[in-house]
């Protein structure tokens, strides 16, 4: 028996195979974005090195797509709140460590917290090529000698009203943040709501955000929604 109970189960990453136009588990040098994380970490199977699944190879190319599942009405409509900073680490990091060109695909950039758009500013400084437009594929189908052995991102070009193929080396695919999958189940068992798309309800979004309308179960982090590090800290010692 306890006074309370916290809720702070996380999300699941969404599965990128879902999107079967984008290849992942089916070309080679396609990385989630968690994939891409521990192959940057000092303690990864690299040590930190940037290379293609080869384990050689640095990329002189590399694409990072945006909103992989979110915003999508096919997948979710929602924002995962991550991908853009996350995105922009990313080319800041493989620039930093290969002096690769690096191409970011997004539908908007979304830069609101502290310093954010500040680090936005820096990755431009640095370089990093930015296309506004959703990709509509990755193929490893080849036009042209240029093309030959690599990754060819199709995408329409908003800004300058058309459609590019662009060829680079390693594709990193920023998915998205969903409930995880027993989130209903869990719901039901402490007595508590979900929203439409899963995530756990809280007692009042802005006076009490970490309450539920359960006496006693609390929650915190990601159940309620997608959130980056800082934001699921603040819950969780709130919470507490």
């Amino acid at each position: 028996e306890v006074a309370n109970i916290i809720l702070a189960t996380g999300y699941d990453l969404f599965d990128a195979r879902r999107i079967p136009q984008y290849g992942y588990g089916r070309l080679a040098n396609l990385f989630t974005s968690l994939e891409f994380e521990r192959l940057t970490n000092a303690a990864g199977p690299t040590n930190g090195a940037i290379v293609l699944r080869d384990g050689q190879t640095t990329p002189k190319t590399v694409g990072i797509i945006h909103c992989v599942g979110s915003r999508d009405r096919n997948y979710n409509n929602y924002c995962s709140a991550i991908c853009c900073m996350q995105s922009l680490k990313f080319a800041h990091l493989v620039h930093e460590r290969t002096g690769a060109t690096v191409y970011n695909f997004y539908i908007d950039m979304r830069t609101p917290a502290k310093a954010y758009d500040e680090f936005y500013q820096r990755v431009l400084e640095e370089g990093t090529l930015f296309v506004r437009g959703r990709v509509a594929e990755v193929t490893d189908a080849a036009r042209k000698p240029t093309e030959e052995g690599r990754l060819i991102i199709q995408v329409e070009d908003t800004l300058a009203g058309k459609q590019r193929r662009i060829p680079v080396d390693m594709v990193i695919l920023s998915a998205g943040m969903e409930p995880r999958k027993d989130a209903k189940a869990t719901a039901h068992k402490f007595g508590i709501s979900c929203s439409a798309d899963g995530w756990f309800t809280e007692k009042h979004p802005k006076l009490d955000p970490v309450a539920t309308m359960t006496e006693g179960i609390y929650i915190a982090g990601c159940v309620t929604g997608p959130k980056d590090i800082p934001a699921s800290v603040s819950q969780g010692a709130a919470a507490a």
